[in-house]
């Protein structure tokens, strides 16, 4: 009895000294070897993909296809109307600009950076037009430097359309600088000024009436799409490094009895089409000038812009115009004691 209680009392103290040894168990020589089972892992089954639902109403971005043409400008042949710029390239390198800049009338004259580094892929040596076309009206630029020399900048290279002659252009088309020889509607913009379209009044003197608050704000081709994709185009003249060809339609000008006055231009900055009045948006003093010696120098906020005076197409300008090329004029026999006749800047009559 008193041999039970002890051994109770191990048990409750150590429970694994209550365990009775284990007994070997001896192997049967005859028995067959085990047999041994591969362990199989189980399939895992992919959760199924959450597929949401767009609704309606949601607009989803996709990539636009190549805008489908219906008609090709051509070669450029025929007689050529030609507007001659102030050249810049010679006085580069004393960063200012020799002539051609007159701020308020809206003249620029300013292939140049912030810096007054010169952009000579900006600065218009001249500008041709052709309308023996049918269809298309073709326009040249000729800048002093290649245009893949703006690979790295946005540069555009364009012109306006003044259809009422009074000073406010109603058009305005430009493409981004192309350096393909193929003609091509990519880049390519054409806006519409709704507050040009009704003629002003020209005084014979003052400043040039612009385009108005509204700028250029009906957008008709925007980077090559449009209502009409064939409105206007762009390339590089084949052979050239220099030049940029612009076609587009007649029909923007009336056809091919449409009057109307135009000008070239180019802009690397690149600006908005609502501010292509530039002396409107900004006074000439945050502007800058481009000559040396003015109190204005060097360029601010107007800068990498240039364009040429405007000239007349499709009839026989009046010299009124205003901002016209100085017009070739007659030789009048003189009275020795007639004063010599007085022309203002644009060619028109004091």
């Amino acid at each position: 009895m008193k041999y039970m209680r002890s051994l109770i009392i191990t048990c409750l103290l150590g429970l694994t000294a209550c365990n009775p040894p284990a007994i070997p168990v001896e192997e049967d020589p005859t028995a067959p070897p085990p047999i041994s089972i591969p362990t199989i892992e189980p399939t895992l089954i992919p959760e199924p993909t959450l597929v949401i639902v767009t609704p309606a109403n949601q607009e989803i971005p996709i990539e636009l296809e190549p805008p489908q043409h219906v008609v090709y400008p051509g070669e450029i042949s025929g007689r050529e109307q030609t507007i001659h710029d102030q050249v810049t390239e010679s006085y580069a390198a004393q960063k200012r600009a020799y002539g051609g800049d007159e701020y308020y009338d809206g003249r620029f004259e300013r292939p140049f950076d912030r810096e007054m580094g010169y952009l000579g892929h900006l600065d218009i040596v001249k500008s041709t037009m052709v309308r023996t076309d049918p269809e298309f009206v073709f326009v040249s630029i000729q800048v002093v430097n290649p245009v893949a020399s703006a690979i790295n900048t946005p540069s555009y290279y364009g012109l306006e359309l003044d259809l009422n002659k009074d000073g406010r252009s109603l058009f305005m088309i430009r493409g981004l600088g192309p350096l393909s020889e193929e003609w091509t509607t990519d880049g390519v913009d054409v806006w519409k000024s709704s507050a040009a379209e009704r003629r002003v009044n020209v005084a014979s003197e003052g400043m040039i009436p612009v385009t108005g608050s509204l700028g250029f704000d009906i957008n008709l081709l925007r980077a090559g799409r449009g209502e009409d994709n064939d409105l206007a185009w762009i390339r590089l003249r084949p052979g050239t490094a220099e030049v940029v060809e612009i076609a587009f339609k007649d029909s923007i000008v009336g056809g091919e009895e449409g009057e109307f006055i135009w000008r070239p231009f180019t802009d690397g900055a690149p600006y908005t089409e609502k501010q292509y009045d530039l002396q409107v948006y900004y006074t000439l003093e945050q502007a800058g000038s481009p000559y040396k010696g003015e109190k204005d120098y060097p360029l601010k906020e107007v800068y990498a812009v240039d364009n040429t005076c405007r000239v007349a197409s499709g009839y026989e300008a009046t010299g009124y115009e205003p901002g016209l090329c100085p017009l070739s004029l007659p030789d009048v026999p003189q009275h020795r004691d007639e004063p010599p006749p007085c022309f203002t800047p644009n060619g028109a009559p004091c």
